[in-house]
């Protein structure tokens, strides 16, 4: 279901987003999906923790063995919207944001995602420093924020500024960003 969720929103934005629609677009009877998503927030909830299950299994499969800058490097590529797939579940994170606002529960599911990834970029940075691939003297608190805030900004530069963050520009923004911590 979450993929037809995605799907219209990617095509119609969260506003616009309607049972009948999804129904449609999954080929099920509207009258069933009611009866498991009764409102409008329930089904987006529930898509946004499949949205936030997808890019965790995309970053632990990309991180998988990896140490250091690489792992922070593999973890970026991930969650990047550099193709299809991640700009349709951008098109789905960022109204989520607005929800979560006012829903405390999904303000948790994006904090606890958050926490997650704060706890990995922090780990990596360590042991590129140790590595001497990382400056030593690079605060690891205010770099993972600034990973994470990028990664956010990249999520609504894709959508919105479409025409200067295209999938090589990202990439070369990544290649930058990491340059910058070598020193």
């Amino acid at each position: 279901m979450a993929d037809a969720v995605t799907a219209v929103v990617a095509r119609r934005g969260l506003d616009e987003l309607t049972l009948n629609d999804v129904a449609a677009e999954a080929g099920v009877d509207v009258t069933s999906l009611a009866r498991i998503y009764p409102t409008k927030a329930a089904l987006a909830r529930a898509t946004f923790t499949h949205v936030f299950a997808r890019s965790n299994d995309a970053v632990n499969a990309a991180i998988d063995g990896r140490y250091g800058v690489d792992a922070i490097r593999a973890f970026i590529m991930a969650v990047l919207p550099d193709d299809e797939t991640k700009v349709a579940a951008a098109r789905v994170l960022l109204p989520f944001w607005q929800l979560a606002l006012h829903d405390d529960e999904l303000a948790a599911a994006g904090a606890t995602a958050s926490d997650a990834w704060r706890t990995l970029l922090r780990t990596w940075l360590r042991e590129a420093m140790a590595d001497g691939d990382v400056r030593a003297d690079v605060p690891v608190d205010v770099v993972t924020e600034t990973v994470l805030n990028w990664i956010a900004g990249t999520q609504a530069a894709a959508i919105g500024e479409a025409r200067h963050n295209a999938p090589r520009q990202l990439h070369a923004q990544v290649d930058a960003l990491l340059d910058l911590l070598h020193g």
